[in-house]
């Protein structure tokens, strides 16, 4: 008679409370991590948007210096328009007010409007300087 000599080993893993415990505490840094990388994120996208715009406002004035004719840059609730596209503003930022900024045929424009955004952490003020297109931006 053959003897079958079998080794038996103690398996050893985790129990069930130290598996919970290790979930709850990995679960826990994730939604703290992913808490600030959506801040950031946020803060990036709105930056981002605010480069676009000055972009976009300078593109309007030398599209209407180069073509002689005059364009017009619209803000909408949610958009910003110009003859060249229409740009989506995220979510995060609102304009204070809808308006249209006409540039004339040299590429100036004739108002003294202020175009304000306002974001969950400050506001943005660009002041639009008669006749010469420019303009001063101020964070409050």
């Amino acid at each position: 008679m053959l003897m079958l000599k079998l080794n038996l080993k103690k398996v050893q893993a985790f129990t069930l409370i130290e598996a919970l415990m290790t979930l709850s505490i990995v679960t826990f840094l994730a939604l703290t991590t992913s808490a600030s990388i959506n801040s950031i994120f946020n803060q990036v996208q709105n930056k981002l948007f605010f480069m676009a715009f000055e972009q976009v406002y300078r593109e309007t004035q030398r599209f209407s210096a180069s073509q002689e004719k005059e364009a017009v840059l619209r803000i909408g609730s949610n958009y910003v328009e110009n003859p060249l596209g229409h740009y989506a503003i995220p979510s995060g930022i609102v304009p204070e007010k809808e308006q249209e900024i006409v540039f004339n045929k040299a590429g100036g424009n004739s108002s003294l409007a202020k175009v304000v955004f306002k974001t969950s952490e400050e506001r943005v003020t660009y002041q639009l300087y008669l006749g010469s297109g420019q303009y001063q931006k101020k964070r409050e």
